[in-house]
């Protein structure tokens, strides 16, 4: 793997141990300009395993109303106004049932963000939080084309393109191509199934069957 980039966060650059094999492990074991370094992607790994954590706690620690709340507002990019029309109250009390809702996540997974970043300050929390949201709506929203499906399966995965494309042993350009709808050929189409462990009936037609 290639060695450490430099970023603005020196953390960055030291992953655990555990992280480090485990970047080698999902890796082909090799060094070249292809893998993501340690660090790369032990830092991507978290945003996505905060992002399940999200999940959960969005299921476990809301009540209903503010689940369905957040939910529409949040991954189903309903506005504030739309909410509470579709539920005939006043947008503030939409308002406020949001406010509940982001403080009982922040609260409920602060820690669990402050031990990822090693920090003792909180006030990374809603940073984190953001990133995990971004993440969180790539893995729930349905529907869509095969192009959108690809685009939030990367997404879900906290992917770039760069990054994605020779895994899947096609350029940057082409997988942009796919991600607006060019249709895959066979061999894109197993390399993106084995790569996210779906269908290609799922990258096709939206089938949720996993492989």
């Amino acid at each position: 793997m290639r060695k450490n980039q430099k970023t603005s966060d020196v953390r960055e650059q030291f992953p655990s141990r555990e992280e480090i094999k485990a970047a080698q492990l999902a890796c082909c074991g090799r060094c070249c300009n292809q893998c993501e370094s340690p660090a790369e992607y032990a830092w991507r790994k978290r945003d996505v395993d905060m992002a399940l954590l999200l999940e959960k706690a969005i299921k476990k620690e809301l009540t209903e109303t503010e689940r369905e709340t957040l939910t529409d507002h949040w991954f189903n990019c309903e506005t504030v106004s739309g909410i509470a029309e579709k539920r005939g109250i006043n947008p503030s009390a939409v308002n406020r049932t949001l406010d509940r809702a982001r403080e009982k996540l922040e609260r409920v997974l602060s820690y669990a963000v402050c031990y990822q970043r090693m920090q003792k300050s909180e006030n990374i929390v809603p940073l984190v939080l953001g990133r995990a949201r971004v993440i969180a709506a790539a893995r729930s929203v349905p529907g869509g084309t095969s192009g959108d499906r690809i685009t939030r399966l990367r997404q879900s995965q906290n992917l770039t393109r760069e990054i994605l494309a020779p895994a899947l042993d096609v350029s940057v350009k082409r997988l942009g191509q796919l991600e607006a709808d060019a249709v895959p050929d066979g061999d894109e189409l197993r390399a993106l199934s084995a790569f996210f462990q779906v269908t290609a009936d799922y990258i096709l037609k939206g089938e949720l069957n996993e492989q």
